[in-house]
């Protein structure tokens, strides 16, 4: 049986808005934006029959995610196991847990009761897959967790990696496609060229593992800027499948959300271990909004893009 997860993990959990969600595709990581609620270990979202997500973990049921809660993070890995109405596999296990699901359902009605709201009033808008009737209720058990405040690591629950492999030779990607312009135009002019993001990583183990990250469009390539500390929690190097999620968050509205998420390989640099073009890494570091020391970007460079507006969404490959 897994320990109750700490106390300030379970605080910033409950006072958090989305949880970035990522799971593993056959075309490297996957990650959004979701709603959530608690009830002790366990994260429970909801996600369309159809989804990404859904299939990913059919196949593979690893997981991870972070939630914000003003300036600190909490990042966790675990288990997802997907509750079906219309899945006779399924049927065995929901009956086991329906007491713990009865629960987390009305806890993640009142937790996220202002998104409800902004559901009726787009009732006419709201496509199938959005409704009750077209989503499944899947629970993310928590099995290890990390807690981090202004962009440090604070605390750890479980193991973690501790260090991390980076190129030793870094050149910035100054020419080639600007990988943002093959968003549709009102998307890229809203997410801009730098930001607060989510960065997921397959690490060594096989596992997904999503860090807090500033990020940056520079030439043929997105940054994203974070700790060394906190890079070396998902250990490995210097490469990995790797997307970062870039987005636009609503309050209270699904309608108004924007986002993208770039996937590619990812390219590890630490600033302090580089032999050469450790300047021109440290001036994307501190561009993207995070100071240069103990500096580390990862480079992804983009294959596809994944978009959204709203109920609408998109993909675009990137030469």
């Amino acid at each position: 049986m897994t320990p109750p997860v700490p106390e300030t993990v379970g605080r910033i959990l409950q006072d958090g808005d989305f949880c970035h969600v990522a799971a593993l595709t056959p075309a490297g990581p996957h990650v959004t934006p979701m709603v959530f609620t608690v009830t002790g270990d366990r994260v429970w979202v909801t996600t369309s029959r159809g989804s990404v997500k859904a299939r990913a973990w059919r196949a593979d049921p690893r997981v991870a995610g972070l939630v914000r809660a003003g300036e600190r993070v909490v990042a966790f890995t675990g288990t997802a196991t997907t509750y079906d109405l219309l899945d006779v596999d399924a049927w065995g296990r929901s009956l086991r847990e329906g007491p713990l699901i009865a629960l987390a359902s009305v806890r993640f009605t009142r937790k996220n009761a202002r998104f409800f709201a902004g559901y009726a009033v787009d009732a006419h808008h709201v496509p199938f897959a959005w409704t009750p009737p077209g989503r499944v209720f899947a629970e993310l058990r928590i099995q290890r967790s990390a807690v981090l405040e202004e962009g440090r690591v604070v605390s750890v629950w479980g193991d973690w990696g501790t260090q991390v492999e980076g190129t030793s030779r870094f050149r910035a990607a100054r020419t080639g496609v600007a990988p943002l312009t093959r968003l549709p135009y009102d998307v890229a002019g809203d997410l801009g060229a730098s930001g607060e993001g989510a960065l997921v990583l397959e690490t060594p183990e096989g596992g997904p593992v999503v860090l807090p990250a500033r990020w940056l469009a520079d030439g043929g390539a997105v940054y994203a800027a974070l700790h060394q500390e906190v890079l070396a929690l998902a250990g490995g190097g210097p490469t990995a499948p790797a997307a970062l999620l870039i987005d636009r968050p609503s309050w209270w509205r699904a309608r108004e959300m924007v986002g993208a998420m770039v996937r590619g390989e990812g390219e590890f640099a630490v600033v302090g271990g580089l032999v050469s073009g450790g300047r021109s890494a440290a001036a994307l570091a501190g561009r993207a909004g995070l100071g240069v020391e103990d500096a580390a970007l990862v480079r992804v460079r983009p294959q596809r893009l994944v978009w959204w507006r709203g109920w609408s969404s998109g993909t675009a490959a990137v030469p």
